[in-house]
């Protein structure tokens, strides 16, 4: 469980994280942090895994205040992959596995299941003795996310966590991080917004470091928008629709080899059966109503484009 409240961290005159304040547990499911570069989502995670202080504000994690006092016992709880990995290159695979799992103090037969568990869901068996320095960026960042979960983290915070591999091995470790939210309090930051559709139940959004969105995919994709497929001989339905009270703007598509033509409405409110009763006043064939759901990419350029 992570609970931040007024956080905001200034570098200088700078102010990167701007009073935010938001709540993520297991039960949130894979939570996306996203944001355009220097939004603040990389001072963010820092924050929340004891490398930076707050200015202001407050984190806590699974009920702990973070603080001086605390911060190695949070640690010890949280797993954190920042998007540039700090790989010790002179080391084989298998020795800084072992290496991580040991300054976290993790027992020898703990460690030696863990390790047993993360080499073969993340497919590091061929390149356990392979000095990290000699590796592709793919098998990089397999090590680091393995070492990453090295200690069986009940938190885990990812930074670009797919960045380098190949397109299976992006499917393969999207699954991992899916089974591991079953369990675990997952944070996710990346780019990627496709990525973000396919595995996050929720998404926080910081632009100039403040959140400008905190809701799930579904609620985010939402719209006032609504698609009406409609024919008619007597009527010039575009112009009725601009009458129409409840409808704020309407666009005329046709559709290729069909009668019918697409009119795109903006709602004013979500009430079909006001505009029904409307429509039901003229000779129309209506074969279709329906929300127009905008793509992530679409919300996140509207909420972040100033």
């Amino acid at each position: 469980m992570i609970k931040v409240e007024n956080l905001t961290l200034n570098y200088g005159n700078y102010c990167a994280v701007d009073h935010i304040s938001f709540f993520v547990s297991q039960q949130s499911g894979i939570t996306g942090l996203l944001g355009p570069n220097g939004a603040g989502k990389t001072t963010t995670m820092r924050a929340l895994t004891g490398y930076l202080e707050p200015t202001y504000g407050s984190i806590e994690i699974d009920s702990i205040p973070l603080n001086e006092k605390t911060k190695l016992e949070i640690k010890r709880k949280i797993g954190y992959l920042p998007e540039s990995n700090p790989l010790y290159s002179e080391m084989l695979v298998e020795e800084y596995l072992e290496f991580m799992g040991k300054i976290r103090g993790v027992n020898h037969q703990t460690l030696k299941e863990s390790k047993e568990f993360l080499i073969e869901t993340l497919e590091l068996k061929s390149h356990l003795y392979t000095p990290i320095g000699l590796l592709s960026k793919g098998f990089k960042q397999r090590t680091a996310l393995a070492a990453t979960l090295i200690h069986n983290p009940s938190i885990i915070i990812l930074d670009e966590p797919t960045s380098g591999l190949d397109p299976n091995q992006i499917a393969s470790i999207r699954n991992f991080i899916k089974t591991l939210s079953k369990h675990k309090t997952v944070i996710l930051s990346t780019h990627i917004l496709k990525e973000v559709e396919d595995i996050c139940e929720r998404v926080i959004i910081i632009h100039k470091g403040k959140i400008v969105a905190d809701k799930t995919i579904s609620e985010l994709q939402k719209s006032n928008y609504r698609v009406l497929i409609a024919k008619s001989a007597q009527n010039d339905i575009n112009q009725i629709l601009k009458k129409i009270n409840l409808i704020s703007e309407v666009k005329e598509e046709s559709i290729p080899n069909s009668e019918y033509k697409k009119f795109i409405c903006k709602l004013k409110e979500d009430n079909p059966e006001l505009l029904f009763r409307e429509i039901k006043k003229y000779d129309w064939d209506v074969i279709e109503y329906s929300p127009l759901e905008k793509s992530l990419e679409e919300v996140f350029k509207e909420l972040t484009y100033q």
